[in-house]
């Protein structure tokens, strides 16, 4: 079976975010902010959907920021026993109310943010009339949803198949991971201006969320934070 780029793959393709011409980058819910930036600053963009899945990453989770601290939150697979499985052959479980749950998770966390009444139409869809078998499209559309509200044209496509290596891209594969932060993704989140959140006056700035963050509390103004170091 298709084992994940070795960790190392990141390591000797990465540069500080700018004219990157191709990136690859892993299926991701609701991306955090750093992986958004390395997003937009490339031509084009691939999602890895050949690599095998791996729980408890961020190919099914978040972080927002609530009301009582940074929430993370998590969409239920069907679990296979001692098998793998590439990402786009993994499906949604729905024997618990996960989409119910995240709405309304967002609802507490920014239903009073600037902008929640501008975006949440566009987010309902996803949580309260559409249930998808798989977890990569249903990442991969709210992706595409997420590039339309910044406004921005980008060329975004999946992989057709597992390839080890890629020449002359920037591999990312292997960089976003929720278990064993790298110093790499860490040292950019660091760098993140600071914008107001919600819960301001109750937590320090909290860096590195969801792009849901961003997009609730900052509007059309988030592609300039992103791309405007």
């Amino acid at each position: 079976m298709i084992e994940r780029p070795e960790a190392r793959s990141y390591q000797d393709s990465y540069r500080e975010p700018g004219a990157t011409a191709q990136a690859i980058l892993p299926s991701t819910y609701l991306p955090n902010l750093v992986y958004i930036k390395h997003l937009l600053t490339a031509e084009e963009v691939l999602i890895e959907k050949h690599q095998n899945y791996v729980k408890q990453t961020y190919s099914n989770r978040c972080k927002i920021l609530s009301a009582n601290g940074i929430q993370v939150l998590s969409i239920p697979t069907i679990k296979l026993h001692n098998e793998k499985q590439p990402i786009g052959l993994v499906k949604i479980n729905y024997e618990e109310d996960w989409q119910k749950q995240h709405w309304l998770a967002f609802q507490s966390a920014y239903g009073k943010s600037a902008f929640w009444f501008y975006y949440k139409d566009y987010f309902e869809t996803f949580y309260l009339k559409k249930k998808y078998e798989y977890l990569f499209e249903f990442n991969m559309d709210l992706l595409k949803l997420v590039i339309k509200l910044l406004k921005v044209e980008k060329q975004v496509s999946s992989t057709d198949a597992f390839r080890p290596e890629y020449n002359n891209a920037l591999d990312l594969r292997n960089y976003f991971d929720a278990k064993n932060r790298n110093k790499a993704e860490l040292n950019e989140a660091e760098k993140l201006k600071k914008y107001l959140q919600v819960f301001t006056e109750k937590y320090p700035f909290q860096a590195n969320l969801s792009i849901l963050d961003l997009l609730m509390n900052q509007g059309p103004l988030s592609k300039n934070y992103l791309l405007n170091d």
